[in-house]
């Protein structure tokens, strides 16, 4: 092999060895003389990095595409399991309301309690997907004719005063709202557009005063690093393709396996993969330790620039997984990543549904008689307000802080 065919053999005047020679071993930069440079050590440290992120990218997919299919699936069978026992619920909850006489022992409010309970239940029944033709039936027997009684009324008054305190009148431009909901998203579609149309005002304002001034001294050294770093890919890129064309190997089973290395070299290309065309070299023995082909300084510091590009992009795919895997399973995207603890959560979450599914077979058997429907009755409407108070208040508290923020 010739020192032009080494992939790293500097090439032409302004890639001149330095008086210490570096070698590239095993997938690392190493001095043969003196201590290592920063250029050398910032080198190792992304090879290492990339190395990594490419395994942890590997360990999520696996989880990805192992655990969370069989975890939808189990998900799916206990979430309906708890479909139909809610289903059974209402319709047994609607015959006792529709029997002859009201149900005994019943007073007018529990069974006014019963009717809000079995809309209730209505509501998480009915799905756009979905069409049940006896639960709509329940829902038009039950459902109050005027939805927007005084308490709504009054909620809704009070919510559109705060947000008027906040971000004034104008947010409503003349509409009428039927529900504090419609008030407090007509608000930030209000506060979104106004923010928008800020920042696209400031942003014309920079792109004015860029051209003006045209590129900075920092954009001009940035464009720089950009055209090294792809000039050093380029020939890393165009070395592998000459030393590994399979049209110059006049052996069969040799240029077989060249045009598959080949396919390799060029995908990586494409996705500018320094660190994948670094090992294919080293793979196909086209550096002879023995030999210290040398690199210079700048050239390594172009390699480095190309590098770190590689470990921010696997951070982010990274990232990505991390935050599909908490929005799928649960799992906290900053926590450090474990399968034995990713399993155990979805073991709870399993649990806890099925626990659920567990106290709405016991509910079930307890509304049979009428003592233990009234006693239910009264904890579901009890929960019901706390859980009412409780989502509201969190709620209003996001909205205003979100509009306090952005004032």
């Amino acid at each position: 092999m010739t020192s032009n065919d080494d992939l790293f053999a500097d090439q032409g005047p302004e890639f001149a060895p330095l008086p210490d020679r570096l070698e590239i071993v095993a997938g690392k930069v190493v001095a043969t003389m003196n201590k290592p440079s920063a250029a050398q050590k910032r080198f190792n440290t992304l090879m290492a990095r990339i190395d990594a992120e490419q395994r942890l990218l590997q360990t999520l997919r696996h989880a990805m595409d192992v655990h969370v299919p069989a975890h939808r699936q189990t998900l799916y069978q206990l979430f309906a399991e708890s479909q139909n026992l809610c289903r059974a619920m209402v319709l047994f909850l609607d015959e006792r309301l529709q029997a002859s006489g009201k149900p005994k022992g019943l007073t007018s409010n529990q069974r006014q309690q019963a009717i809000r309970m079995v809309l209730t239940l209505c509501e998480q029944l009915q799905e756009p997907e979905q069409d049940d033709e006896e639960i709509d039936a329940v829902v038009l027997r039950y459902a109050p004719e005027d939805e927007d009684d005084e308490g709504m009324a009054d909620e809704r008054e009070l919510v559109r005063s705060l947000v008027e305190s906040y971000i004034g009148g104008d947010f409503a431009q003349g509409r009428e709202f039927e529900s504090p909901e419609e008030v407090l998203r007509a608000a930030m579609e209000y506060e979104q557009k106004k923010q928008a149309a800020a920042e696209e005002k400031r942003e014309a304002k920079r792109a004015a005063r860029k051209a003006a001034k045209g590129p900075s001294a920092r954009e001009q050294a940035a464009e720089q690093k950009q055209q090294d770093a792809q000039a050093a890919l380029r020939t890393v890129y165009r070395q592998l393709a000459s030393a590994l064309h399979p049209d110059r190997e006049p052996d069969a089973s040799l240029r077989a396996r060249k045009t598959a290395v080949m396919s390799e070299v060029n995908a990586a290309y494409e996705r500018n993969d320094l660190s994948v065309l670094l090992r294919i070299q080293l793979q196909e023995e086209m550096v002879d330790a023995s030999k210290a082909a040398s690199l210079s300084e700048d050239r390594l510091k172009a390699m480095c620039n190309l590098l770190a590009e590689q470990v921010r992009a696997l951070e982010q795919d990274n990232a990505q997984l991390r935050m599909t895997m908490e929005f799928e399973l649960s799992y906290p995207h900053y926590q450090r990543f474990d399968e034995a603890a990713l399993l155990a959560l979805m073991r709870g979450v399993r649990e806890s549904m099925e626990e659920d599914i567990a106290r709405m077979h016991a509910d079930f058997q307890r509304v049979q008689d009428d003592k233990g429907l009234k006693a239910w009755l009264k904890e579901q409407v009890r929960e019901s307000k706390a859980l009412a108070r409780e989502a509201s208040s969190l709620h209003m508290d996001d909205i205003l802080f979100d509009m306090m923020r952005r004032r």
